[in-house]
C-alpha cells in the first residue's frame, strides 16, 4: 500500500487491512492491522497495531509447525532527499525508531512487514520436547523409534577404550 508522505503529513490517516507474504520457509498472514498517521513537527508518527499468524518446517522434525502473536509499534517517519545524504554517518540509539521517506512514498505494507519478521521467531520447534530425526535414517523420532544400530561416534572411539581397560 503506496500512500504520499506530503499528504499524510497535512491530514494525517488511518489505515486497517490485512496482508500475506513469505520470510524464508516461512508463510505469515497479517491478519489484520490498524495504522494511524499523526503528524508531529518533524515528520509522521506511525502508531501500529497488528495481529499475524505463521507457519514453518519445524527446525528438528520438518513438521509443519504454526504460531501466532500480536503486536504494537510507534515508528517516526521522517523525510530525507537525496540531496542531504552528503556522506555516511553512524546511526545512534536515537535513530533506532526512525523510518526515513525518499521520495513521497511509504510501503505501509513494507513498514509493517519489517515489525513483524522483527518479532516471528529465529527457530521454529513444535514443541520442547521434539525429538528430531534420525540422523542416519531420516526417520520422524516424535512418531517411534527408528530401526538404526546406535553408531559411535568415530571420534570417541578412543575414549571408549580407555573405558574398558
Amino acid at each position: 500500500m503506496k500512500l504520499s508522505f506530503e499528504e499524510l503529513l497535512a491530514e494525517g490517516g488511518h489505515f486497517e487491512g490485512d496482508f500475506a507474504f513469505t520470510e524464508d520457509d516461512m508463510k505469515v498472514n497479517v491478519e489484520n492491522f490498524s495504522a494511524d498517521f499523526i503528524p508531529t513537527d518533524s515528520g509522521l508518527f506511525l502508531d501500529v497495531e497488528f495481529s499475524y499468524s505463521f507457519e514453518a518446517p519445524c527446525a528438528r522434525c520438518l513438521e509443519p509447525t504454526k504460531g501466532f502473536g500480536k503486536q504494537t509499534a510507534g515508528i517516526q517517519l521522517m523525510s530525507q532527499s537525496l540531496e542531504d545524504v552528503k556522506e555516511e554517518t553512524e546511526l545512534t540509539d536515537d535513530d533506532m525508531g526512525v523510518c526515513w521517506v525518499e521520495d513521497d512514498e511509504i510501503d505501509l505494507y513494507e513498514i509493517i512487514k519489517q515489525e513483524v519478521v522483527f518479532y516471528l521467531p529465529v527457530r521454529v520447534v513444535c514443541g520442547e520436547d521434539c525429538k528430531g530425526l534420525c540422523p542416519q535414517c531420516g526417520e520422524n523420532l516424535n512418531l517411534g523409534s527408528c530401526k538404526c544400530k546406535d553408531v559411535a561416534d568415530p571420534r570417541w572411539v578412543g575414549l571408549d577404550k580407555l573405558k574398558n581397560n
